[in-house]
Parts: C-alpha cells; sequence; structure tokens
C-alpha cells in the first residue's frame, strides 16, 4: 500500500416494453408506507453514495420522479405498491445486477443568494433556466458492493442527440427530461444509463448541513470571491451549506496563496480542477452520510425530506430497489470508490474555448469497458485515486493533482492544437 501523507491537500490543485409517457413535469407515485432503506434516492445524489438506512412510511411514495427513454433504461416504472416488496434486510443480492445512474447537479440560481454571499458567477437566470454543472455517472454493483464514477466537463464538446448540431454537453441537460442527455452521453461515449437523479443547489446546501458538515483539508490559505468562497484553511476545515456550495461551485476564481512568493495564485485547472473538487467533496461527503445516516435517525430522517423536496428521479427507481441496493451497499468502503473524468483537448471552436473528448485511448477503452459491463468493476485500471478516510489524502492522489496541475499551467487558453488529454493516471493506493 502507498504511504500516507498527513499533510493537508489543497483540493482546487489536484482534480421498456411499457407505453411511453411523454416527460414533463414531476409527478408523485403513489405507494404505501413500508420499512426501507432508502439509500439509492439519497446516495445517488451529487454528495451521498453510502447506506442510510431509515424509517420510512409513505414518503418513499411522495418522491418526484420523471420519465426516461434512454439507453439501458428496461426497467419497468413504478406502479406497485410498496407493500408487495420485502422489507427484510435478508434480501438476496446475488439476483441484482450491475445499474448506471446518471447524477446531475443543477443550478437554476434559486439558492445562491446576495445575503449569503454564494450568488457570484450566477447572474440573473430568470430566463435561462436550469443548467447542470455537473454530469457524472455511477456504476453501482450491488453484489460486490462497489461503486465507480465517471465524470463529463460541462464544456465537453460533443453531437446533440436528436440534432445536427455540436455544442456543450450541458446544453442536452433538462432536469424534468433528462433523455436528450442520456441518449448523448450513449452516443459520443457508449455509456448506457438505467437510472436518473437531479439534485438542485438548494438539495446541496440541506444535504450538507443535515450530516453536520463536511471537513475539507487545505495545503495553504484559499478562497474565491466570485462565488462567495470566504478565505479559509490552512488545515483540516468544516464546511457547512452555503460555504460547502461555495466550494464545490468555484472554478476561474479559485485561488490559494503561495507562502513562497507570498501572494495569491489563481488555479489553472478550470473545469478539471472543480471536478476533482467535487469528487473529493463526494467520497467524503459519502462518509460522513455512512457514518451519521446509519447511526442517527434523525440525521436520517432530515436526508430523506430534503430528497423528497429537492430531488428528481426516474420512476423506475421503485422502492425494491432502494431496500435492495440499501441493504447491498451497507459494506461499501468508500475509500475503494474509483472517479474517472473523461479525456480531452482544448480546442477554440467560434472563439469560445471547448474541451473536445478524447476516447480512442487504451485507458479511456478500459474505462468504457467498465461502464458497459464488459470488465469486471474490481479489476486494475489507470487514471483512479483514492481518497482516505480520514482528514487526510493519500500519495497517490496527492501526486495525480501535483501532475494534472503541471499540465494545466503549460496549456495556453488560445491553442487549437490537440493536447494531451488532462487526466490523473495513478494506480489506486489500495491496489498497490
Amino acid at each position: 500500500m502507498m504511504p500516507e501523507s498527513d499533510s493537508p491537500q489543497h483540493p482546487g490543485r489536484s482534480q421498456s416494453s411499457h407505453p411511453t409517457r411523454r416527460p414533463g413535469q414531476p409527478q408523485r407515485p403513489r405507494t404505501h408506507g413500508v420499512l426501507l432503506g432508502v439509500n439509492l434516492l439519497l446516495a445517488l445524489l451529487l454528495i451521498v453514495v453510502g447506506v442510510i438506512v431509515i424509517w420510512a412510511n409513505v414518503k418513499v411514495g411522495d418522491r418526484l420522479v420523471v420519465s426516461i427513454d434512454g439507453v439501458g433504461a428496461t426497467d419497468t416504472p413504478n406502479t406497485d405498491s410498496a407493500e408487495s416488496d420485502s422489507n427484510s434486510w435478508n434480501y438476496d443480492t446475488s439476483t441484482l445486477r450491475a445499474k448506471n445512474f446518471l447524477l446531475t447537479g443543477s443550478d437554476n440560481g434559486a439558492c445562491p443568494t446576495k445575503g449569503d454571499g454564494t450568488s457570484g458567477g450566477i447572474g440573473d437566470r430568470s430566463t435561462f433556466g436550469e443548467r447542470s454543472d455537473t454530469i457524472m455517472v455511477l456504476r453501482v454493483d450491488p453484489v460486490a458492493n462497489d461503486v465507480i464514477v465517471l465524470s463529463f466537463p460541462r464544456d465537453l464538446w460533443v453531437k446533440i442527440a436528436g440534432t445536427t448540431r455540436q455544442a456543450r454537453i450541458n446544453s442536452a441537460f433538462d432536469s424534468k427530461d433528462p433523455s436528450r442527455l442520456i441518449r448523448t452521453i450513449d452516443e459520443n461515449f457508449g455509456v448506457p444509463v438505467d437510472h436518473y437523479v437531479n439534485v438542485n443547489l438548494c438539495a446541496f446546501k440541506e444535504i450538507v448541513d443535515s450530516v453536520g458538515g463536511v471537513k475539507i483539508p487545505f495545503a495553504n490559505r484559499t478562497k474565491d470571491d466570485k462565488v462567495g468562497f470566504r478565505e479559509t484553511g490552512p488545515g483540516c476545515v468544516e464546511l457547512r451549506g452555503s460555504q460547502a456550495l461555495a466550494y464545490v461551485r468555484s472554478r476561474a476564481g479559485y485561488q490559494y496563496f503561495d507562502e513562497t512568493k507570498q501572494k495569491w495564485v489563481s488555479d489553472p485547472t478550470g473545469d478539471i480542477g472543480r471536478i476533482n473538487r467535487q469528487q473529493d467533496f463526494l467520497r467524503r461527503s459519502m462518509q460522513r452520510a455512512l457514518d451519521r445516516g446509519t447511526s442517527n435517525p434523525a440525521t436520517a430522517n432530515a436526508l430523506l425530506n430534503v430528497a423528497l423536496k429537492r430531488v428528481i428521479t426516474d420512476d423506475r427507481i421503485t422502492p425494491r430497489d432502494l431496500l435492495s441496493l440499501a441493504q447491498a451497499m451497507r459494506s461499501l468502503d468508500t475509500q475503494g470508490v474509483d472517479s474517472y473524468t473523461i479525456e480531452w483537448s482544448m480546442r477554440r471552436i467560434g472563439g469560445e474555448s471547448v474541451l473536445l473528448p478524447i476516447t480512442d485511448t487504451d485507458s479511456m477503452k478500459a474505462i468504457f469497458a467498465l461502464f458497459t459491463g464488459n470488465a469486471q468493476m474490481s479489476a486494475p485500471r489507470e487514471q483512479s485515486w483514492n481518497l482516505l478516510k480520514s482528514c487526510r489524502i493519500s500519495a497517490s492522489f496527492s501526486s495525480a493533482m501535483r501532475s494534472a496541475r503541471f499540465r494545466a499551467q503549460s496549456l495556453s487558453p488560445s491553442d487549437s492544437a490537440p493536447r494531451s488529454p488532462k487526466s490523473a493516471r495513478v494506480t489506486p493506493a489500495h491496489q498497490t
């Protein structure tokens, strides 16, 4: 195993066979009360992938749902009552299969307000609608108790499904009709989607507060005045709602104080740096939810209430799915959750800087094989990093992030020629 580093990290410097209903406003399916482990609804959010054992009655049937018709979506919509499902924690998980969940973190400007200082970079969004700053596919194997994550930078330049145009991938996003984004991901990358979960910024803040905050290590004093991320660090800092939101939103304005130069330095990694911070925060939040949600019914209930108000899922996620997957993932080790990012090169198209996806490298082919079920999730692979349970970081993660920073610093935004993909390629600490 790689040695651990007690030094705090600088996260930003890292990295149906049924008739199809026309998607529209989220509807609320009717189900009866039952003792459920509502893990998946909460776990497969932007920040929580773990197990939350809660006592949920009629609330499970009150969640917001939409229809999807994407590739891989073959399950039957939830039309049966929850009472038809077993509420036993001894459910046989060997009959379950691995599934891909599309997670989107949407931003409609409703939650960041001038009052809490996190409205920077949002502007007036009253006519613009929602956008998705976070697009991830999580592959969950309930038999092997394994989860892997694939992130898609929002500026990836791709062909938008159902159109003849190319645009940034987040332009395909619609929280209430995710089918276009699902098809776009499949047509460009061959990654199928079985289920969908969207969480907006309001949910993000409330969920972080429900688990009592999340601790992040900072090697330097850090800030982002553009999004209202107040100066913090160095050391291990517990981030709560508004500041946690500002932290994961931070991109162009993210700065750290260089003690050698005695001045503030802008982080050069841009969207990739933000993805790294989000993935780092994801793991730490997962562990926090595991620690607090499984032992504290009040915390678990608070998380459920947030999800019912702020989270949209597809109608194929049934109470039985929630129960069985919660059972399967109760022993999930968050230290073993590997994260990947689509490789890319920067180009200028129409006067704008965009990211052209690189999909033909050996590492990306191996990663796609994982998310299509053509490779074992437990097999060793590159481009992965591993966080420790404590407010520390593995040496391999630190090395990968230093490498990513070096490549980002050598790239000029005006360059039009393809460059090396901006991806951390190291062997996870737990695999060495």
